[in-house]
């Protein structure tokens, strides 16, 4: 017998506790450890009286005839005179059909305790006044003991002694805590003895019999043991006797006591292994604080486990097991429960009773193991009273456990929970455990598609399958259970591709043609049973993936539809149970002997540019190649982007392949997808082309054509300019110099479009003092807008060229015959053209003065003055920008300056000509008068003598 403490009612807490943030994770746990052997389906629920604390205790009374358990319930009303809320204990028989309680007569009982056919009751809160005259009582304590199945009632007051008041026993609260060894010796605790040192008494049941006597206050139990008050100080305000609990700890076979002696603590002997002597403690610290990852303390309760390996060698297990549950109270309370799942190692219970969602309350179920107790909890039991307890208190399901007591002799130990909250006793029974062990073989593994050695009927036709043999076993033992157990068992086949939508299972079961086989199995308790079938692969057009293993499961359980047992209680599986067993099968493929394709897929792509704006079609042909192993399951997927949509396959070419294609959307995604075959076998070349057709004006390969056209009127200057004189104060733009109006068209040849176009144009506008061309009007034609930098007002212009002629040297302007920006200062027109569709342009017009004065002063030096426009491409309205955007530039010659100075007047020149001629006739006539042009004979007769040859003149 274990001794199970309830709180003192003296000291009163907030009973209102918080859910913690980790409660959540606790409760995801549910699902998984419910199930487990605690009958949480068909309970016994127990009620008391409404507001009497009913199940504030509980434990269970068993006799050679009958089963029951004992509820107490402190606040319940009796029939003593002028008492209220005496306190009354229950007896509840047990039965299938029966739930009913009546009141023993105790009265003023708060802790119950049991051994064998006797029960004590202790009402820790009763008081007595030792002397007529005192003005209070003393809050002794006392105790009822029942023996002979409750054919005689004893009084067991310890406390109440002479030694009264704080210093004395007079704050004793005997009954506290209570407990019986297993030779029947009752153990109490008096936490409130000598200023709350607390102390223990025991004293052994007959004794306590023989020493009643009805009407006596004071008695004395012979071979009483009590502990006696400390002298020091230290001691004080330690509350020995808070909880107790009885087990072997010495190694000599006689039991002694251990008690708590901190304030909302619990404690409690437990032996780990069934065939261990030794007993293990576990010490429930419901307050606990830890701090949370930001540093604040959380009330989370924590449980402490000292296992003794060597008598009175306590060492603790760690780590410790600590609550889940903010304020939930974690380990109020403590009970072994034996050996619950029958693995050999003894379980426990420990409550949480305001943990739980809507504070219903939690019992955890730990099992133990060689070392301890395992840190998560094989079953949680919830409160079914989140609300609908009647009284303002929460339900406290669990504020009082009791286990380890086989109530329906199933062979599994049973447990109570109390819940005083909502004035009930639950009692949950343990259903027999089910161990299974299950086998499951493909034989072979490697499904050959070419061996088709099997039949299936199709319609009117026989067909000829691939098959292989599956076979599943199935053996199952336990405890205490029915000869036979039915289970249903149920086969997947191919069970991947269940989850995966739109794919085809590709193999089935040959005698149904099905995916799926579902049998009940009737299997002898300790017995083993197997069932033998055939499955068959579809034909491959049914399906594609070959690669991917088959995976066969199976899965079973128990019949929920069986017969409950002699007792009402259905058999459970071990949770430690594997229900699911996987087998997977292999398609043999053309990749050698280890069944594992390599393939090395190429793929080419060729095609020509695409124009923006053009109607022409794209064309792509793909060159797909496999040059390693076998490739299954190969397709080529070509992805459209947003600008192009598919036209079709070209068919314009015999030797390209003819696939088989697709056209999808996923997504807003637009894909070509084409089997190039399953397998696309080794050295498997594939060539298609496929036409695609712009659906907008957004595509990848594109070219821009635009050119700029300039105009200068006139082309030529002459100086100085008809009809104009040189002014020293220039009053007027047209004593500035001659006009000059500039053209430039920016014209787009398409085929695209332009969205922005920076058009810039620099003209020469000075050197040091010496200006050239000075603008005056700017005006467009189109979607074009212009700014200008650096050229002044002319007004200023005029005056602060005046300033700088006085200042100025002369020397640099000689030296240049072209004046350009590269050379001389130059203004600045900047242009932003908007929008231009294939075959439009943007028009610019500018028009300036050739500033004189500067070539006056040089009138025999020829100058020509060069304007530079330049243009750039900023935007395209397209998805798909150009790496280089289109630019270019233009030099347009403003004026150059011609040979001669002045020109000679038409009527001077012909009149020179005519007096150049009159002039030369008058010429020749004297000298014809002179007789220039008249010619003298040739010689004379002495001259032709003197000619003659010598010869002749020697003859």
């Amino acid at each position: 017998s274990l001794s199970i403490t309830p709180p003192a009612l003296l000291h009163s807490h907030d009973s209102r506790p918080r859910c913690s943030p980790m409660g959540l994770s606790l409760l995801i746990l549910l699902p998984l450890s419910v199930a487990f052997n605690l009958d949480v389906e068909n309970p016994a629920v127990y009620t008391g009286p409404n507001g009497s604390y009913f199940g504030y205790t509980v434990d269970f009374y068993m006799t050679d005839s009958s089963v029951s358990i004992i509820v107490g319930a402190p606040k319940a009303n009796t029939s003593q005179p002028n008492i209220r809320e005496g306190g009354s204990v229950f007896y509840c028989p047990w039965s299938l059909s029966q739930s009913q309680c009546s009141s023993i007569e105790f009265d003023r009982q708060a802790t119950v305790r049991v051994h064998e056919d006797s029960v004590l009751a202790c009402a820790p809160l009763y008081s007595w006044r030792a002397k007529e005259d005192t003005p209070h009582a003393d809050t002794t304590g006392s105790c009822f003991l029942s023996v002979k199945n409750f054919t005689k009632f004893v009084e067991y007051a310890p406390c109440r002694t002479e030694f009264h008041e704080r210093k004395g026993q007079g704050y004793c609260q005997g009954g506290f805590s209570a407990d019986f060894t297993q030779e029947g010796k009752v153990v109490l605790g008096g936490p409130g003895s000598y200023f709350w040192q607390g102390q223990v008494i025991t004293a052994v049941k007959q004794e306590i019999v023989k020493a009643y006597y009805p009407g006596f206050f004071l008695t004395s139990v012979n071979g009483q043991i009590q502990t006696k008050q400390k002298k020091e100080i230290t001691f004080d305000d330690n509350y020995m006797g808070y909880s107790v609990a009885v087990g072997e700890f010495s190694g000599d076979d006689d039991e002694g006591e251990q008690e708590c002696t901190t304030r909302m603590c619990s404690v409690f002997k437990f032996v780990v292994h069934i065939t261990s002597r030794m007993t293990d403690l576990l010490v429930g610290a419901p307050m606990f604080m830890v701090r949370d990852s930001d540093g604040r303390l959380e009330e989370l309760g924590r449980v402490y486990v000292y296992m003794q390996n060597e008598p009175l060698d306590l060492t603790p297990q760690l780590p410790h097991l600590t609550g889940t549950q903010m304020f939930g109270r974690f380990g109020s309370s403590i009970t072994p429960l034996g050996d619950l799942n029958q693995d050999g190692y003894n379980d426990v219970a420990i409550s949480c009773p305001f943990g739980g969602e809507n504070k219903q309350g939690l019992v955890l179920i730990y099992n133990g193991h060689a070392g301890g107790l395992r840190e998560k909890p094989s079953q949680v039991i919830a409160g079914q009273w989140a609300s609908a307890a009647t009284s303002a208190l929460p339900a406290s399901f669990g504020y009082a456990l009791r286990g380890g007591k086989d109530l329906d002799n199933n062979g599994y130990p049973d447990l109570i929970v109390g819940a005083f909250g909502a004035d009930a006793a639950v009692l949950y029974r343990s259903r027999p455990i089910v161990n299974t062990s299950a086998t499951l073989t493909v034989n072979p593994t490697m499904i050959n598609p070419e061996e088709k050695v099997c039949t299936i009927s199709h319609g009117n036709e026989t067909l000829h399958v691939s098959c292989v043999n599956l076979s599943f076993c199935l053996s199952a033992n336990g405890k205490h259970l029915p000869n036979h157990l039915e289970f249903n068992v149920e086969v997947q086949l191919d069970r991947l591709k269940q989850q995966q939508k739109g794919a085809a299972r590709r193999a089935l079961f040959l005698d149904t043609q099905l995916p799926a086989l579902q049998r009940t199995l009737t299997v002898p308790n300790g017995a083993r049973v197997c069932s033998d079938t055939k499955i068959y692969l579809r034909d491959e057009k049914d399906f594609r993936d070959k690669l991917s293993p088959i995976f066969v499961a199976l899965n079973f359980s128990l019949n929920p539809q069986a017969a409950a047992d002699r007792y009402g209680l259905r058999p459970i599986l071990n949770y430690q149970t594997a229900e699911l067993i996987e087998q997977k099968a292999q398609i043999l493929l053309d990749c050698g002997e280890d069944n594992i394709c390599v393939p090395d897929l190429k793929l080419s792509v060729h095609g020509k540019e695409v124009y923006m704006g053009d109607d022409n079609s794209l064309t792509l042909t793909f060159n797909a190649k496999n040059d390693g192993g076998g490739a299954y399951e190969a397709e080529l997927f070509v992805v459209l982007p947003p600008e192009a949509d598919y036209s079709g396959i070209a068919r314009n070419n015999e030797s390209l392949a003819q696939l088989t294609c697709s056209y999808e959307t996923e997504n807003q995604t637009r894909y070509l997808s084409c089997d190039l075959g399953n397998p696309m076998k080794s050295g498997t070349s594939v060539i298609e082309s496929y036409c695609f057709s712009s659906m907008s004006e957004n595509f990848k390969n594109y070219d821009l054509k635009s050119h700029g056209n300039d105009v200068s009127r006139p082309d030529k200057v002459f100086f100085p300019p008809p009809n104009w004189k040189l002014t020293k104060n220039v009053m007027v733009e047209q004593d500035v110099g001659p006009s000059v109006q500039h053209t430039y068209e920016l014209v787009n040849n398409g085929p695209s479009r332009i969205s922005h176009t920076l058009l810039q144009l620099k003209c020469p506008m000075r050197l040091q003092s010496n200006r050239f061309i000075y603008p005056l009007e700017v005006t467009t034609e189109g979607p074009v807008n212009c700014t200008t930098h650096n050229i002044p007002p002319l007004r200023d212009a005029v005056h602060k060229h005046h300033i700088e002629k006085r200042e100025a040297h002369k020397g640099e302007l000689s030296q240049l015959t072209n004046l350009s920006c590269s050379s001389v200062d130059c203004w600045t027109l900047k242009c932003n053209v908007g929008l231009l569709e294939r075959g439009t342009s943007a028009i610019l017009h500018v028009r300036s003065r050739i500033w004189a004065e500067t070539f006056m002063e040089n009138p025999y030096k020829n100058f020509i003055l060069e304007c530079l426009a330049s243009y750039k491409v900023e935007k395209m309205p397209y998805a798909i920008l150009p790496k280089v955007t289109p630019s270019g530039m233009v030099t347009p010659v403003v004026w150059n300056k011609p040979d001669s100075t002045y020109a000679v007047p038409l009527w001077i020149i012909i009149l020179a000509i005519l007096a150049g001629l009159l002039l030369l006739a008058l010429l020749i006539y004297v000298l014809y008068k002179l007789g220039f042009f008249k010619r003298t004979p040739y010689g004379t007769a002495m001259e032709k003598a003197q000619l003659k040859p010598q010869a002749a003149s020697e003859a």
